[in-house]
């Protein structure tokens, strides 16, 4: 059956943001991955999403934006968290990016970074009907692709470099003046500037008391519940997190499941010394067991070196230390997520139903499967976590054109589907 989509819906990671906000006009978050996939075949829309929100309120205001509704984040998801079910501020009524979203008329959604389990959240939801009425129906078919880029797909060991337990995911603590100071470099760094210019991103958080007034103050964080519960990005973005959402998470026959994988770490040759030196920062004592491209960009250089020198004294998630869940097949990484946790899902109870070889060239991929492909085969350079996005804009002029190419070949693929 030949593909029905025609509307893409773009999901931004960690941090991200979309057309609402100033930031995108400053420097949009796709980089070019708008102007490669607009070719005619598709119409292109850019969502915004909580920043720091976790994948199921992402994922309720993702859909509130499609379909065109008030983000209603359900009543049981909303009482259970302790934060309000109906955004005071956020609603697209009226002015839905898809209009007549349905079964007949699906779209295909691709999420970057944690972007990539906001849509697989979403479809979860559409089959589980949140926002069902009487003569009002989803289901997990108004979705007939999803796209992972560098997502986090089975969660990723830096939220821990940020005060994340290791046993547990939750935030052991309120974010401590450091840990603060470092997010919001990391933010600043990547576009947010939440110190000098609040008004560029919005945290999107009112829907939590007190976050209106106070989201950007060391004291909302450190004590809020947003923070001390697991209703949040950091909690979702760990081992534990992902894990949760896999578990909830049933892949649809009729979905094509894609994934582009990200890597720009490699083994260490004689430089093991400088990385351990660096590395020990962090509180590890040993070097690492991966160290990063001359490529990457330096906001994710210490990331990446934390990633490939993390250790756990006791298993984070069942079956930890084996098979795919060991520290050295869990140590290449892009710079913030590993890259064997973007294949595919595979921590969760349910195993995923996977596809040999890549989905680029050659045979269509197969419904309902996993198919993943490494970024490099595509666009013929490594690509650390912010490449396929905006970082590309501060790389080299080959850099860019290889970003270019990976979005002009993925809206080739998709059109042949």
């Amino acid at each position: 059956m030949p593909l029905r989509a025609r509307n893409i819906v773009f999901a931004p990671g960690l941090f991200g943001w979309g057309p609402p906000d100033e930031m995108n006009a400053i420097l949009p978050y796709w980089g070019d991955a708008r102007a490669q996939l607009d070719g005619g075949a598709f119409r292109i829309h850019e969502a915004k999403v909580g920043p720091v929100s976790s994948f199921h309120d992402r994922a309720c205001e993702l859909y509130a934006q499609i379909r065109g509704r008030r983000v209603d984040y359900g009543a049981a998801h909303s009482s259970a968290a302790g934060h309000d079910r109906f955004s005071p501020t956020l609603t697209f009524e009226g002015r839905g990016l898809v209009e007549g979203w349905s079964a007949e008329n699906p779209v295909i959604l691709i999420g970057h970074s944690a972007g990539a389990q906001t849509c697989l959240i979403l479809q979860q939801l559409l089959r589980e009907g949140l926002w069902n009425a009487p003569g009002d129906e989803t289901s997990a078919d108004w979705i007939e692709v999803v796209v992972s880029v560098a997502g986090v797909l089975n969660g990723s060991t830096l939220p821990y470099m940020f005060g994340c337990d290791k046993s547990s995911g939750a935030l052991s603590r309120g974010l401590s003046p450091q840990a603060i100071s470092s997010l919001i470099k990391l933010a600043n760094a990547a576009g947010a500037q939440l110190e000098y210019a609040p008004g560029l991103v919005s945290l999107w958080l009112d829907h939590w008391a007190g976050a209106a007034d106070e989201a950007r103050s060391a004291a909302w964080f450190e004590a809020s519940p947003f923070v001390t519960g697991t209703d949040n990005l950091a909690y979702d973005l760990t081992l534990q997190g992902c894990r949760k959402a896999n578990d909830r998470f049933e892949a649809s026959p009729n979905t094509y499941y894609l994934s582009l994988v990200t890597g720009a770490t490699r083994a260490p040759p004689v430089l093991k010394t400088i990385g351990g030196a660096i590395t020990r920062l962090f509180g590890q004592t040993s070097g690492p067991r991966a160290i990063p491209d001359a490529s990457m960009l330096p906001l994710l250089l210490p990331s990446a070196l934390y990633q490939a020198s993390v250790t756990f004294d006791a298993r984070p998630i069942p079956d930890w230390g084996e098979g795919d869940l060991t520290l050295d097949a869990w140590s290449e990484n892009d710079g913030a997520v590993s890259s064997i946790s973007q294949r595919y899902p595979f921590t969760g109870q349910q195993a995923a139903r996977v596809a040999a070889g890549g989905f680029m060239e050659g045979r269509p991929p197969e419904r309902g499967r996993w198919c993943f492909e490494r970024i490099e085969t595509v666009a013929g350079l490594r690509f650390d976590h912010l490449d396929p996005v905006f970082g590309i804009s501060a790389k080299s002029h080959a850099l860019r054109e290889a970003h270019q190419t990976l979005w002009r070949k993925l809206g080739e693929r998709l059109n042949t589907l």
